[in-house]
């Protein structure tokens, strides 16, 4: 009987190890990820077993009938705080998107985060580790938000998402892009409705109208005037957030 185990726990283990290495370490297309990946995402503890925490691995914890309120931390570098209308947008945000009323933002008012001029990856993990305070509420969902300088893995970029509910803004990257206050805070709020997009599961789009376009997030050197921003999410971003509301549910 002992040997049973015993090779019943080899099994386990093997499976265990094969499915980490699919959902962790290879691309998203491969025929593990796009077969099962949303299986597993249902679950909280099959989420923490395999370390699933890719942008858009929490989109069923957002779109939860259970978590009907949002409550979003933010922390900022020196000299970098988010824009004053924060509140507002991220409450238009949630409710076009996931439908929620109920949304609290709590902007630190520490500068915790050490100035330098650009951030790694690792550095960008680091620091959302280190930064995060708001304790999770049973009966809402979890968004960390930090500004910082610039990311020195995409220079270009005004904003990114590493893991499953942490949006970075790069300040320092949007201040390059126009001298207009005005659409300054048109660059940072599109961005930020950009990057909640990928943490609910949406894609780029090849439309430059609408928010998912690539060219949201990746502005380059380019110089914008307010028509060039777009806000609002296309029929095809919005077709997918109903799809992806029904699965949730």
């Amino acid at each position: 009987m002992s040997k049973v185990f015993t090779l019943l726990f080899v099994i386990a283990a093997l499976l265990y190890v094969f499915l980490l290495q699919r959902f962790r370490i290879a691309p998203p297309t491969n025929a593990i990820n796009q077969q099962y990946r949303s299986v597993f995402l249902h679950s909280q503890l099959l989420r923490k077993l395999f370390f699933l925490d890719r942008p858009g691995d929490n989109r069923f914890v957002y779109f939860s009938p259970q978590r009907t309120k949002l409550f979003i931390e933010v922390d900022y570098q020196m000299h970098r705080s988010s824009h004053t209308e924060i509140e507002s947008w991220m409450s238009d945000l949630a409710f076009d998107t996931l439908g929620r009323n109920e949304v609290e933002v709590e902007v630190s008012e520490e500068n915790r985060i050490e100035d330098i001029e650009e951030f790694s990856d690792k550095a960008l993990r680091a620091l959302e580790r280190n930064t995060r305070n708001l304790a999770p509420h049973g009966d809402g969902s979890y968004l960390h938000i930090l500004y910082v300088s610039r990311s020195s893995s995409f220079p270009s970029n005004t904003g990114l998402t590493l893991s499953g509910d942490v949006i970075f803004i790069f300040k320092d990257s949007i201040w390059g892009l126009s001298e207009r206050s005005s659409v300054r805070a048109l660059i940072e709020e599109s961005t930020l409705r950009h990057e909640f997009g990928h943490l609910l599961g949406l894609e780029h789009v090849d439309r430059p109208d609408c928010v998912m376009a690539e060219r949201v997030e990746v502005y380059g050197n380019r110089r914008f005037q307010f028509e060039n921003i777009p806000l609002d999410f296309c029929e095809e971003s919005k077709s997918s957030l109903r799809s992806i509301q029904e699965e949730a549910w």
